[in-house]
């Protein structure tokens, strides 16, 4: 396990994945600046949301790339093969590499948080934010590890992960959709299709809410929820990895 964390951060800096993530980051915070400068009123406010949002995407994104072509060269250079030929057994393979990816992230996400501290007009919000943020993480991370295992190929990996985070973001409106759409049309198809993905994909849009870091969590907010929506998910997606991994012939 321990050689398992020490090598995916090694090949973490050997892309030079922190100082490239670090880079993107400093951008989008002096553009959120700029935006908030830019707005008529609650130019502070403005500006938080912006660099917090920005934030969150720029980490989630380059979690999802290191990830998927890590593996596809786990893969490429049959590195995969000489790990499982020693005394490792497969579920201990996806654990320990999901414990590195989420270690990196983790890393990654630190100073991400203490930038948007100095900005933040809640600090119980900016509390919320920063927990709810490795928690997503968390997420993104196994069904990360699930699609490199399955696929082996970085582009449609990259591409899974993206459309299950972004289906996970969107997930209001689909409930929305479900909650109030009368079934006639096209909402005969919508409808169902809706309830469907809000009972496969979690809750993604109640993690790390920009509004947080400004008004502070609200009465309906419970950080309980995220906690068991992120060991629910993490634990079947690394459960599907196993699964699919035990399946594969080396």
């Amino acid at each position: 396990m321990i050689a398992t964390l020490r090598f995916v951060l090694l090949t973490a800096l050997r892309d030079r994945l922190f100082a490239g993530l670090f880079a993107l980051v400093a951008v989008g915070f002096a553009l959120a600046i700029y935006l908030g400068d830019a707005a008529l009123v609650e130019k502070g406010q403005t500006t938080v949301v912006y660099a917090g949002g920005a934030a969150r995407t720029i980490l989630v994104l380059g979690l999802i790339v290191f990830q998927a072509f890590h593996i596809q060269r786990l893969y490429e250079t049959r590195e995969i093969e000489a790990v499982l030929s020693r005394a490792i057994s497969r579920e201990r393979f996806i654990v320990a590499y999901w414990a590195g990816f989420a270690l990196v992230g983790v890393l990654l996400a630190a100073p991400i948080v203490a930038l948007v501290m100095l900005f933040q007009h809640s600090l119980a919000g900016a509390v919320w934010w920063a927990s709810s943020l490795i928690f997503e993480s968390f997420i993104v991370v196994a069904f990360a590890v699930f699609a490199g295992i399955t696929l082996e190929k970085a582009v449609p990996a990259v591409f899974a992960t993206v459309g299950f985070y972004v289906l996970g973001r969107l997930m209001s409106f689909f409930m929305a959709i479900s909650g109030g759409a009368a079934l006639d049309g096209v909402n005969v198809i919508a409808v169902p299709l809706s309830e469907l993905v809000a009972l496969l994909v979690p809750r993604l849009d109640l993690f790390a809410q920009t509004r947080w870091l400004v008004y502070g969590p609200g009465p309906v907010d419970s950080m309980v929820v995220l906690v068991a929506q992120t060991v629910l998910y993490v634990t079947l997606l690394l459960f599907a990895a196993m699964f699919d991994l035990r399946r594969k012939r080396f």
